[in-house]
Order: C-alpha cells, then structure tokens, then sequence
C-alpha cells in the first residue's frame, strides 16, 4: 500500500466540466472541484457557503415575465428598476419606492376588510402597503390592491383580487398609514423585455428595442421620473445626411452606448450593420454637418457577410459586437474618434448573442450567439489586437441550454452573474489580472412542484405507443436539460424511478414531458422508460431565477434577482437579493425578546418548510400556516435576531485524488482517506464525506451560540472506494469557508 498526503490549497479553477475527469495533467486540476454548488470561490482561493436572499416583495403580476434593470447615478444613488409589461417601479434601501403617506384612520372588522383614509387619492387596482397601524397589527407591512374606492374609503384585496376578511383580526384602535406604490407607464411590452438594451450618463437612461423608437428614462426626484421618446435634431440621416434612417418602417437601433462623449446607436432593421455617433457633447444632434471633429458621423460596416449588430460597448477603443464577429471601431494613435478618422476592422469571429455585454476594466465580458460561451474581448499589447478565448473551456456544461440574463458585482469578490434559461444561477469568479476564472452554481432555495395524478397523468411504457412512458403536466414550464427530483410522497416507486433521485426533462410539448437519466440523454432525446404507479407523486425542480441586475451601495455591490418558486400551490415570482447577513433565501428577520410567541408577516412562504435560526442557534423546521409559525426561545435569551427562510445545501466535492501507488497511478484503485483535514475560516458546522464534524466545545454549554471557528478539522476512516473524492457541505443556515483540504490517503495495489 501507498501512503501520501496530498493538499489542495485552492479552488480557483471553479467547478470543471465532466470531460476533465482524471485528467490529472490538466494544469488546472489540481485547483479545480467536481462540484461546487451555492458556494463562491474567493479571488485568494478559499471558497465560502454563498450568502442567502432577503425577500423584497412580489412582483406586479406573476404570470408575466419581468426584468431587473440598474440604474446607478452614484454609489449614494442607486435604484433597482423593475421592467414588465408596460410598467416600470422602482427600488431602494431594501425596499420598494412608494408615494406620500395617507393617514389611516378606521379599518373595519369585516369581509371585506375597508379602510378610511381622507381625499386618499387612490383609484381602483392601485397597490398599497399598510403600516404601522395600532391594534389590528395583522394588517401591517403587507401589499393589497384598492377596490371599490370612495372619496375617503377604499377596499383592500389581496394581489390576486381576493376579499381580505378581517373579522377574525384584533379590532383597529389607532394610527395607521397607507403608502402607494410609485409606478409609471411604457410602451415597453413583456416581450421586448430580454431584448432592450440601456445605457446611463448621470439622470438618463436611454433604451432601445428595434420596434420602437429609443426612449429616454429621465429621474429628477425619489418619486419623480418620466419616460418617452427622445427628441432628437437634425436626424439620425441615412448616409445621404438628409434621409431619416429610423422609422416604424425601417425599424430603430437595438443598441446604444456611450463614447467619447457620444451618443452611439447600433443595427436597426433596414440598416443591421449600421452606427450612429452623435455630435461630440451633444448627445441629441445628428447632424453629420461639413466634417468639423465635432460633427455626428454615420459608419455601416463592409462585411462578407450581414451581420447584424447585437451590441456595443465602450472599452479601450468602441467595440462592436455583430452575430457573426467582433469589430473595433479605431482612429489614429493620439487623436479623437472624429467624422474623418473612423475606421473598423474586424477582430474575432465569434458572434455575439444580444445580452448585454459586461464591462470590466478595458475588458468585455460577452455571450456568444448560441448562448454557452462566455468570452473574453480583451487588447493583446503583444499581438496589438484584440483576442476573445473561451471563459468556459474549463466548465463547458456550466451554462446549460444557453444563458439569458447577466450582471457583474466588482465588491466584495469580483462575480460575473448569469441566469440560464432553465432558472439556474451561475456565477465566474474573475480576477484577470491573477488567472483566477471560477465557475460555481447556485440553486436558490425552493421548488417548483408538480403533482401527478397516477390515474390520469402518467401513460406507462407499456401504454405508450413508444414504449418510454410519459407525464401529462399542463403548462408544465419545462424545457429539455432541466433537472427534477422524484418524490413518490409517501407511495411506492413509479415503475422504472426511484425516490429522492434526479431526472432530467425531455419536453415534448407545452403539457408533455419525458425523462432522461443524464443531462447528456436529455439533450439527445434518449428517454428512460416509466412503468406505473399508484397514488399522488410529485415532480419538483429548484426555484428559477428569472432576471439579475447589480448595482453599488456604499462600499459593496449588491445582487438583485427574481426567483420564481411554486407557493401554497401558485406560481409566483419574488423580488430578492444576496445579502451578505444572511444564510438562507427569500429570508426575512427581526429582533425578539427570548420567549414563546409566533412570529407572523410570512404570507410568502405560504406551506413552505422553512429553516428558522435564533443568533447563531438553529431551530427545527416549522411549516408556514396562515402567515405564521410558532417559536419556543428560551426565556434567558433576551433579545435576539431571528431570522427565518427557505434552507440550501453548499456543497463541494474534489475531483478524483491523484495520489500515486507502488506500482504507478492511483487512478481507479481502491483508496481511503485514514483522515481528512478540512482548512475552515469563521465556519460554524460542516459535514465531510457524510460525518458531522463537532463544532460546540465544553467552554460553550447548550444555549449559547457557538463561536465561529477558524483552523482545521478532522474525520478519520471514511471507507473504501476508486476515487478518493472528498466532499464537504453545509446544510444548516450557518457559515462556512473552506481555504484547504489534506489527509492522509491510502492507495491499494
């Protein structure tokens, strides 16, 4: 037998694609993980348990689709702009931007429940939240929408439309004060919403779609913004200087930018390989004037091929992203970009999909057209070009089907964001300047469940004319790759499925769907076969995230999202965000006086499961009734922070130790780990090949929070096996980083 004692002092190659496995002589394997999921690698190499997500609030409308948009002035300054279908609302600090206070006076005991509130203002459908009123405290820091309004009373229902019965309620007794939710009009339809792009300078925001012309998002006050068409002088012209270029006929840009002091617009329907610069500092004139330096210019790309142009992006020089290549717009050494000094030339030959390209630096972070590359444009001093290598050569599966959305958080860690279109999160640790480009996943806490009727929503192998077998789910929101577990709740297997175990979807149709046993065999179309079943079993996948935007607070940045989830039996969709005090998701907290008592205002995890933690003290699950659950704290606590939510495991798992033997590589011999050493910082709980390490010591008795731990901890003996991986994870809501991980490793000859 061999004995050795690797160590593997850094994470920062991310989680590696499947076709890595083994290959030892990979420079970055050593560095690499099989698996790291909710879990973010730090630039330094550690890797530390993600932070959770702090409930906002809903969504307008759950059944349409909606997009998070940045609109950031300075770091004082900064809004979450929610998007949906012909609407725009707004957030900050946490919260959602509402209109003036209107002082309640009066809330019946009745069904429905009806407010007074003198000259309110409100019309029928507005949303508002109540607060602080004084004996029927039920009411408070919840939305619902006004009905059958009078002059000085209105209705209140829920946002479905559902009376509010507050007869079983506490009986009003004073104070109270109703605040509307702050909402202006588009014509920005729901779907247009993955296809605008943006650009900001100071209190403007511009915004194209090919459809319609570019609009400017104006803010002059908290509760204070407009939009609407842009007026623009003396064009945008055709290459005549005198022809309009932009009509309902001819279509509009799909994309702006800022360079230079230029206003530039990209590739509209007639003219795909077309920009238009402004004059310089005046971003509303066009006018392409006699050649003064100043002078707006027009510049359509000579290309092989049409290509059209998905993106622009203001780097080192103007750089134009088209579906079949990538441009740089230059001008000689020294000298401004100016109507006489233009021109373009072609770079790389990727193409490019319409996700917003993400700056770093003097680098542009962009998705490729089929949508599961990321690349990097960055100028090579070396080669005096621009090259564009593959961000994901190392985690190929990574982005799945395709991505959908992106952002970038600078601070703390240096994360590029991007939501696939199958709802899952993903993130790239990117630190350039130190070769760090670490992918990890995120499966954000919550399902979507699908419950399914053996008797009238499963045709069995034996009864499909395939002979695969199939789920009848409508509307079912599928789409091929996506992931689900197998929950026979409580019945015996479906024929050909076991319990707890993940499948992969086939989509058939909108209301069909097959199962694959790999992702690999999903893509493929190769089905595993289902036999019959008795009773209610339950089809289940992670809850998705729709849209991700980021934006600076202070010294940080924060990440915003949208989950969807299936709650209490509905589909909804919840605005949320990575907080760093957190540990786990769609997570709302509060200060308690230690004692029994129920905590209420969870109306949003409805049914749920969720994880409760008082300090650093974790409670048993409670199950969420009427918008409640019970606590039991010990009288002698005091006043403490509880924080309650939906759970999430971190987990990462190395990939197949190369430890040699006597007779050469111990790749696919017998190994085990006599003892694993895992390297934590401030961790508090942690499980390492299924044995739960103690963190409580005899100097912290029952009752008191265990101190945050920092150095290592050991497990011995874990068993016989070909791979020697080692896998760690974090299921409670507690911290965990890990900086490092040895042992002792004994190969078989």
């Amino acid at each position: 037998m061999a004995r050795v004692h690797p160590f593997q002092s850094n994470f920062t190659a991310g989680e590696l694609t499947p076709k890595l496995a083994g290959q030892i002589d990979f420079k970055k394997y050593a560095n690499g993980l099989e698996t790291l999921q909710n879990m973010t690698v730090f630039p330094q190499g550690g890797a530390a348990r993600r932070y959770g997500t702090r409930f906002v609030g809903p969504v307008k409308n759950h059944s349409q689709n909606v997009r998070l948009i940045p609109f950031e002035f300075n770091v004082e300054q900064s809004y979450c702009l929610e998007f949906g279908h012909q609407y725009l609302r707004f957030y900050k600090d946490n919260g959602i931007i509402t209109e003036n206070d209107k002082t309640i006076t009066g809330i019946t005991q009745a069904n429905p429940a009806v407010v007074t509130a003198s000259s309110h203002g409100y019309s029928n459908g507005d949303e508002v939240i109540l607060t602080e009123v004084v004996g029927m405290t039920q009411i408070n820091g919840k939305r619902y929408k006004v009905a059958n309004k009078t002059t000085n009373t209105f209705q209140i229902t829920d946002l479905d439309g559902n009376n509010i019965n507050s007869t079983g309620y506490t009986a009003y007794a004073s104070a109270g004060v109703a605040n509307k939710i702050y909402e202006i009009s588009t014509n920005i339809t729901e779907s247009m919403l993955y296809e605008i792009q943006f650009t900001q300078s100071a209190d403007i925001m511009y915004i194209v779609h090919e459809t319609i012309a570019p609009q400017k998002l104006s803010r002059t006050g908290h509760t204070s913004w407009t939009i609407g068409n842009e007026t623009f002088t003396n064009g945008p012209f055709l290459d005549d200087g005198t022809t309009a270029a932009w009509s309902g006929s001819n279509g509009y840009p799909r994309t702006v930018s800022f360079y230079e002091q230029r206003l530039v617009f990209g590739g509209s329907t007639a003219y795909p390989q077309t920009i238009w610069a402004s004059q310089s500092g005046s971003y509303t004139d066009f006018d392409v004037g006699s050649g003064n330096a100043a002078d707006a210019f027009i510049y359509t790309i000579a290309a092989n091929k049409v290509n059209v142009i998905r993106w622009l992006a203001p780097a080192r020089d103007l750089i134009v992203g088209t579906a079949g290549g990538e441009f740089k717009v230059g001008r000689p050494a020294g000298e401004p970009l100016k109507p006489d000094n233009v021109t373009i030339t072609q770079q790389t030959t990727y193409g490019g999909w319409t996700t917003e390209p993400i700056q770093v630096g003097n680098v542009v972070l962009f998705v490729q057209k089929e949508r599961k590359k990321v690349r990097e444009f960055a100028y090579r001093f070396e080669d005096d070009a621009y090259s564009a290598p593959d961000m994901c050569l190392l985690a190929t599966h990574i982005t799945g089907t395709g991505i959908v959305d992106v952002t970038y958080a600078q601070e703390p860690e240096s994360i590029y964001w991007a939501v696939r279109d199958d709802g899952l999160l993903i993130g790239m640790t990117y630190q350039r300047e130190e070769d760090v480009i670490a992918w990890h996943r995120h499966v954000i806490g919550g399902h979507i469940k699908h419950s399914i009727n053996t008797s009238s929503q499963l045709t069995s192998a034996a009864s499909d004319s395939d002979n695969n077998g199939f789920f009848t789910i409508t509307g079912h929101g599928y789409v091929t790759g996506d992931p689900v577990e197998y929950d026979n709740n409580g019945n015996a297997n479906i024929g050909g499925l076991v319990d707890g175990t993940i499948y992969y979807v086939i989509k058939v149709d909108n209301n069909t769907i097959e199962l694959a046993r790999t992702y690999k065999q999903a893509v493929d179309r190769t089905v595993h076969q289902i036999g019959t079943g008795s009773g209610t079993h339950i089809i289940k996948n992670h809850a998705k995230v729709k849209s991700i935007a980021s934006f600076p607070v202070g010294d940080t940045t924060e990440v915003w999202m949208v989950v969807e989830r299936i709650v209490n039996g509905s589909k909804v969709k919840y605005v949320e965000y990575l907080d760093p005090t957190l540990n786990m998701d769609s997570t709302l907290n509060g200060i308690v006086n230690g004692a029994s008592g129920t905590l209420s205002n969870l109306d949003h995890l409805e049914g749920e499961s969720v994880q409760v933690l008082v300090g650093d003290a974790v409670f048993p699950n409670q199950t969420v009734t009427n918008g409640q659950i019970s606590v039991s704290l010990p009288s002698t606590s005091g006043f403490q922070n509880v924080e309650i939510g939906l759970g999430y495991t971190s987990k990462m798992v190395t990939m197949s130790i190369e430890a040699g033997a006597n007779a050469g590589t111990a790749q696919n011999r017998p190994k085990r780990w006599n003892e694993v050493a895992v390297r934590l910082f401030e961790t508090v709980g942690v499980t390492v090949n299924g044995d739960q390490i103690p963190f409580r010591s005899s100097s912290t008795p029952v009752g008191q929070n265990i101190p945050p731990f920092t150095g290592d901890k050991r497990v011995t003996n874990t068993g016989w096996d070909r791979q020697g991986k080692i896998t760690i994870e974090q299921t409670q809501p507690l911290p965990m980083t890990v900086l490092g991980v040895t042992g002792t490793l004994v190969t078989s000859d």
